[in-house]
């Protein structure tokens, strides 16, 4: 499982959010390697699929159980005040399902960042799943 390190789980504040990006943008983080390994990125993509609208990173993309992490999102310029909320979720297999919020720079409405540390027991080897989503209010009154 990764755990959080600079933020906490998501909690309820009331507002409704609905996603912004496809449900399918995901990165592979590999634990229990024996070096770290390079970085990984993908695009994010709006709810078709049809539209880049920006791009998520895990730098490493793999290490060692107790690897710090650091996940990165950058929301391209169009859609940034579209954006209010961004959170990672990690599904790490039998170890469960967690979700982070990441932290927005202040000075750069579209840039999102936080670090998680990978945990797990001696000789564990696993591939964790990352969910990147995009979030924003949902001002419907639905």
């Amino acid at each position: 499982m990764l755990l959080a390190l600079l933020w906490g789980c998501v909690e309820d504040t009331g507002t409704s959010w609905k996603q912004f990006n496809a449900g399918d943008n995901t990165l592979d983080v590999v634990v229990g390697t024996v070096d770290e390994l390079d970085p990984v990125e993908t695009n994010l993509t709006s709810t078709t699929g049809e539209t880049q609208v920006g791009t998520g990173s895990v730098d490493p993309g793999g290490g060692p159980v107790g690897t710090v992490h650091q996940v990165r999102v950058e929301v391209l310029a169009d859609y940034e005040t579209a954006v209010s909320r961004v959170s990672v979720r990690t599904d790490s297999g039998d170890r469960g399902v967690d979700e982070f919020d990441l932290l927005r720079d202040s000075a750069g409405a579209g840039l999102w960042v936080g670090d998680i540390q990978s945990v797990g027991t001696a000789g564990e080897v696993r591939t964790d799943t990352l969910t990147i989503r995009l979030w924003e209010e949902d001002t419907s009154g639905g």
